[in-house]
C-alpha cells in the first residue's frame, strides 16, 4: 500500500502545473542507514507525516507530507542522504544534523 501512495504522491507532483522548482541536495553520511532513518523520521514528523518505503534491502525512501508545501522526498542509501524534491521550509537544517 505504501508503494502505491507513494506513487500517486509522485504522479500528483509531477502533474502540477506550478514552475519547476530547484532540487534539493545530497549529503554524505558515515551513519548506517537504519541510524539516519530514525534520526530523520523523529525530526520530520514534527512538520508533518512522514511515510518510510523500503524498496531495495539497504535504502529508504521518506516521504514528508501532511504539510502546506508539496511532498519532501528523501532517499537513504549507504553514505548518502538525497532530497530529491525542493526542501520544505525549516527542514534543511533537521537534514544536516541527522547526517
Amino acid at each position: 500500500m505504501d508503494i502505491a501512495f507513494v506513487s500517486m504522491l509522485l504522479a500528483a507532483y509531477a502533474s502540477s502545473p506550478a514552475a519547476p522548482q530547484p532540487h534539493g541536495a545530497t549529503f554524505h553520511t558515515k551513519k548506517s542507514v537504519s541510524a539516519v532513518q530514525k534520526c530523520l523520521t523523529d525530526k520530520l514528523s514534527e512538520i508533518g507525516e512522514v511515510v518510510a518505503m523500503n524498496a531495495e534491502e539497504n535504502s529508504t525512501t521518506l516521504v514528508l507530507r501532511d504539510s502546506p508545501d508539496d511532498p519532501m522526498i528523501v532517499e537513504i542509501t549507504p553514505q548518502s542522504v538525497t532530497v530529491t524534491t525542493r526542501f520544505i521550509h525549516g527542514t534543511r537544517k533537521l537534514v544536516q544534523a541527522c547526517v
